[in-house]
């Protein structure tokens, strides 16, 4: 696997490191570890995406749009899921300022939910799908990858 950070600006910097990424390998399953070809972290403001799948063949690549701006990061969404699990992890939204302010290990922690939460998409199609993704993904499916994501960072 490869793991690729966009260029951005000295102002803003990505909570996960590489040395973070590779440790996840310790808690996911060889054989979805394979399948990741890229991991790519990414810094845009335009897109209400933190996270998105692309296969290409037998692999997967994984691009992660989060990163901080100082200590803060825009809020991409006003939906109550994406708020909550901003909550959870210890985002203090502001929305009147259109920001979330982070502490730097929350920030850690929930970039590593996200790409928890991608490896759990490669995971349900390979087991659920046959290994072919499918376009849109169901509710069901989302659910899937949250709980695989919450389960990871317990093993943590």
């Amino acid at each position: 696997m490869k793991i690729f950070y966009d260029n951005v600006s000295k102002e803003y910097k990505y909570p996960l490191s590489k040395n973070d990424v590779t440790y996840l390998r310790n808690i996911v399953e060889q054989d979805i570890w394979e399948r990741i070809r890229h991991v790519r972290f990414g810094c845009n403001t335009k897109t209400t995406q933190e996270g998105r799948i692309v296969q290409k063949g037998r692999f997967y690549d994984i691009r992660i749009n989060f990163c901080l701006n100082g200590s803060r990061t825009l809020i991409l969404s006003e939906q109550k899921e994406y708020l909550n699990n901003i909550s959870k992890f210890g985002g203090r939204i502001e929305l009147s300022e259109r920001f979330v302010y982070w502490k730097e290990d929350d920030a850690k922690r929930y970039g590593i939910f996200l790409l928890l939460h991608e490896i759990g998409h490669i995971k349900y199609c390979e087991s659920r799908l046959g290994g072919k993704m499918q376009g849109k993904t169901t509710n069901a499916e989302e659910q899937y990858c949250d709980n695989f994501a919450f389960e990871g960072l317990k093993k943590l």
